[in-house]
């Protein structure tokens, strides 16, 4: 059963009735948790800011998936740029400042690859929604049809509406 509601799930993202900016915003902000290493407050707090808005849902889940593993690969450049901010000389009394607060330290600012990572993330997400924005705008009404019309979607869309069905009765 977890396997068809995924299923579902993902076709329900290709055939949503979110507008493309929707879609656009929702893989631009999926980037920036996708990024943000996971298991910190950071993380939680920046996916639960993220689904309090109105955008596409399942654009920001498969894009936190999909730059999960694009942030292994650029482990090295996010530790770089986390260790230039961290260490800069005038930004040291801020930092330890900020790390005196009660919740803060859960964050794990202080680590390199998570603030080179949310550095990274903010930085992109403007250039990653104009391409999104544009790439969503020319492909998405193709292959929301398309997938509509696949048996599989029809099966899928049937099976809940059984689901339906059976839960009233």
């Amino acid at each position: 059963m977890f396997f068809v509601r995924s299923l579902r799930l993902m076709i329900r993202a290709l055939t949503a009735e979110s507008s493309h900016k929707q879609i656009a915003v929702g893989i631009a902000l999926g980037m920036i948790v996708g990024l943000v290493p996971k298991g910190n407050l950071l993380a939680f707090v920046l996916l639960m800011s993220f689904s309090s808005l109105r955008i596409s849902l399942p654009a920001v889940f498969f894009s936190a998936f999909a730059f999960s593993w694009v942030a292994m690969l650029i482990d090295p450049v996010t530790h770089w740029v986390g260790e230039a901010v961290l260490t800069q000389s005038s930004l040291v009394p801020f930092w330890t400042w900020l790390y005196d607060h009660p919740l803060v330290p859960w964050t794990q600012f202080n680590n390199t690859i998570v603030m080179g990572s949310l550095l990274i993330g903010i930085g992109a997400c403007y250039p990653l929604y104009r391409v999104a924005l544009h790439l969503v705008e020319k492909y998405e009404p193709a292959v929301s049809t398309r997938v509509k019309k696949m048996r599989l979607s029809k099966w899928l869309f049937g099976a809940e509406w059984l689901g339906r069905v059976r839960s009233a009765v």
